[in-house]
């Protein structure tokens, strides 16, 4: 309260760092990476990774469909062209359908096929599948099945959720607490801190596990996740700051009802925060990594939330921003 904007400061700088291991975040798509080292199927499959063409892991089928019957040349020219792709090893045929309308490829990458290099080149050449037809002089259509073909919807739909949950999420949290606290100043700075404290969170928590617990990539669908629980917990904190500030600013200035209100709050959010952060840290006894660091990150950025944003950060700009009514009133008949 003495101090507020070396307050706003120094919290900022905290998070900002935090959040810049953002840049150096790599996602695993490869879901045997995440158990643990001594399970034997995580064994016998990264000996085959050795000992075998790495893509031969999981080989990606291409169905070649069409109305009339292809010739033979048809075939192998469709072969020659996806051969030719980027990362592709081989392309060999595994059968044509009796009436000569559809024939069965298999792709093999010559990387792995849950890497990211192996799924960019996957998503390439699905968007190049009528190229690739043109080019062939052929007649049809090219579907995909497999790991790595899987792996491209589901990184298009993970992306496409992140987009539509976090805007979803923020505008009607952020219309909520206008309903809240009757002001729309406010809820822009209890929203960008929950927003910048997710970011510090998801930052800062993959670069301790990375420090501590040599875990240098994450699932993407881990900052799907902390968000929707972090923003949600995070923002009850606030509110209950919040409500507790509006009610002893009625009697008390700006910066003696903060005072008040963190005083008040602070036992009940610093429990209900701990209690919340072991709680998500429990998922860390569990051996599959992505739920180890899903519980890591929520439980770090819960205490970032409970001790730096509800505790200093919120009440530094609450007292910074907000407007004392005593004083407005005394300016007010006061004469000049």
């Amino acid at each position: 309260m003495k101090k507020p904007w070396v307050a706003i400061g120094a919290i900022s700088i905290v998070l900002l760092l935090s959040a810049g291991h953002l840049f150096k975040l790599e996602y695993e798509f490869d879901t045997m990476k995440s158990f643990p080292e001594d399970m034997l199927s995580r064994q016998g499959y990264e000996i085959l990774e050795e000992k075998f063409a790495k893509g031969d892991l999981a080989p990606t089928t291409v169905l070649l469909e069409g109305s009339e019957p292809f010739q033979q040349e048809q075939i192998a020219k469709v072969q020659e062209e996806l051969s030719n792709q980027s990362l592709v090893d081989n392309v060999r045929i595994n059968g044509v359908t009796e009436d000569g309308k559809a024939v069965n490829y298999s792709l093999t990458f010559a990387e792995s096929p849950y890497a990211v290099e192996t799924i960019d080149a996957m998503e390439k050449i699905i968007g190049n599948s009528d190229e690739i037809m043109q080019k062939s002089n052929v007649d049809g259509e090219l579907f995909f099945a497999g790991e790595t073909a899987s792996l491209v919807d589901e990184r298009g739909i993970n992306n496409r959720d992140v987009i539509v949950i976090v805007l979803l999420e923020t505008v009607l949290i952020f219309i909520m607490l206008i309903v809240l606290t009757k002001s729309v100043k406010m809820p822009i700075y209890m929203m960008g801190t929950i927003l910048v404290s997710f970011l510090a969170a998801l930052g800062l928590g993959t670069f301790l596990t990375n420090l501590f617990f040599d875990i240098s990539t994450i699932s993407d669908r881990v900052p799907l996740y902390a968000f929707v629980f972090l923003v949600a917990l995070g923002i009850d904190y606030n509110i209950i700051l919040i409500s507790r500030f509006q009610e002893e600013r009625q009697k008390h200035p700006v910066k003696k009802a903060v005072e008040i209100a963190v005083a008040n709050t602070g036992g009940v959010i610093s429990s209900a925060g701990l209690i919340l952060a072991a709680t998500f840290a429990v998922l860390m006894t569990q051996p599959i990594e992505l739920l180890f660091v899903f519980g890591f990150t929520v439980a770090v950025g819960i205490l970032l939330d409970t001790f730096l944003i509800r505790g200093v950060l919120l009440p530094a700009l609450v007292t910074v921003i907000e407007k004392d009514k005593h004083e407005d009133k005394k300016l007010a008949t006061t004469p000049h």
